[in-house]
């Protein structure tokens, strides 16, 4: 069985299974850092997943969330929520995780370097 056949595989266990709708890659170093940024950002504030959930089924309604379509790829409904938090009058969520960051990528190169 091939790597993409296998990622396919996964993909339909964990949707029939749980009934998540999830994406599942490999090899992509970017999406594991923006992942744990949003997850550390998700434990800030406990409306974020939410929000993000609801702004992305609307999406859906409206037949805006399909990027091969040419609509708007998944990710950015997320990053869009985010900004309308950080930019508030009285910001919900921090613009910068200062020390956070420089963590994550310490520990991640460490993985990397295994």
């Amino acid at each position: 069985m091939t790597q993409p056949e296998v990622l396919i595989q996964v993909l339909d266990i964990l949707k029939n299974s749980s009934g998540l709708i999830c994406k599942v890659s490999a090899g992509n170093d970017v999406a594991c850092l923006t992942t744990n940024h949003m997850a550390a950002l998700a434990k800030m504030e406990p409306r974020l997943v939410p929000l993000v959930l609801a702004f992305r089924y609307w999406a859906r309604l409206c037949h805006i969330d399909c990027q091969a379509e040419g609509g708007i790829p998944s990710y950015s409904f997320a990053l869009m929520v985010i900004f309308f938090l950080q930019q508030r009058k009285e910001p919900i969520l921090p613009v910068y995780l200062g020390h956070w960051v420089c963590f994550v990528k310490h520990n991640f190169l460490l993985l990397q370097s295994r």
